[in-house]
């Protein structure tokens, strides 16, 4: 998909995932992350993911709370100048994907909301994150500096292809 000719409006977008508990969260997460760096991806949104948030600290403070185990991550999504969506379109992906499960009305074991956007303010997009580029490769940043890099899975892919290549079992032996 391309790009307008102009550069479209730059955003920020939080979401939230919260987890009923560390065995649910250990369970799902790589489910729910892996579905959402694949959005970001897709839409070559950067992303910034912080595993196990202090969000929930005050309901874990409470001792008869039903949701005191509650475990949540932060993933903070921000458009550049190479982003195919807007944040009504981005949203529209992350909120179809994760529709139905809600862990206070449904009973699901996690729940995908986005955070409201008057935190932002508080919350800056953190200096390091992920850039995705052309598949598959993705530009880590630390500061100033950034890192070209591709995805665990291409590598796996590239492992996977060479070990299963006839040619390769002559290197390796």
């Amino acid at each position: 998909m391309k790009r307008s000719g102009k550069n479209p409006k730059k955003w920020r977008l939080n979401y939230v995932i919260a987890y009923l508990d560390s065995e649910r969260a250990d369970r799902y997460r790589r489910l729910v992350l892996d579905s959402l760096v694949r959005a970001a991806t897709l839409r070559r949104i950067d992303y910034a993911i912080d595993t196990e948030a202090p969000l929930f600290d005050e309901v874990h403070d409470k001792q008869h709370t039903p949701f005191q185990g509650i475990v949540a991550d932060l993933v903070r999504f921000r458009s550049s100048s190479e982003s195919l969506s807007s944040v009504k379109e981005f949203r529209s992906i992350i909120d179809g994907l994760f529709r139905d499960y809600d862990i206070f009305f449904q009973g699901s074991p996690f729940e995908v909301q986005s955070q409201l956007q008057k935190f932002l303010k508080e919350d800056p997009f953190p200096e390091e994150f992920c850039r995705p580029l052309a598949y598959p490769y993705v530009e880590l940043h630390s500061g100033k500096e950034s890192t070209l890099c591709i995805t665990e899975e291409a590598l796996q892919k590239i492992i996977d292809d060479t070990e299963d290549s006839p040619k390769s079992s002559q290197w390796l032996s």
